[in-house]
């Protein structure tokens, strides 16, 4: 039998399942990291050529602010668990700092996102009133 092998059958099935929900994590934050990150882009690249003089500025900052720090936690927690995989443990201190951390960027996320939509809409619906 390999090393692997014999390694693998030491796992108790908790720690396996815990690996196992890790990852899922680990993919949550990863998934969040790539919708903020090209939300930013897309922001960023539309904003000019759809909106002449848009109104609301500040949702877009708020929003933009909102996406960034989400990837920057998402980081952060993704390197934590990343080393609990590898360590198969976990840590108390840090399974309550990335509960609290995920928490913080799905909102941030939220935030950005809404703040994005309502300046969409208003800038629309203004958009609309002007050509009347």
């Amino acid at each position: 039998m390999s090393q692997t092998s014999d390694e693998k059958s030491t796992y108790s099935v908790r720690q396996t399942a815990n690996q196992e929900g890790w990852k899922l994590q680990y993919d949550i934050y990863k998934h969040l990291t790539t919708l903020s990150t090209g939300s930013i882009i897309l922001v960023v690249t539309f904003l000019e050529k759809l909106f002449k003089n848009p109104v609301g500025k500040g949702l877009v900052i708020t929003a933009l602010c909102s996406l960034f720090l989400c990837i920057f936690g998402s980081f952060f927690v993704m390197n934590i668990l990343a080393s609990q995989i590898r360590e198969m443990e976990a840590d108390e201190r840090y399974e309550k700092r990335h509960g609290l951390i995920i928490g913080s960027a799905l909102i941030l996320f939220l935030l950005g996102i809404v703040s994005l939509i309502l300046f969409a809409v208003i800038n629309l619906y203004l958009g609309n009133l002007k050509s009347l």
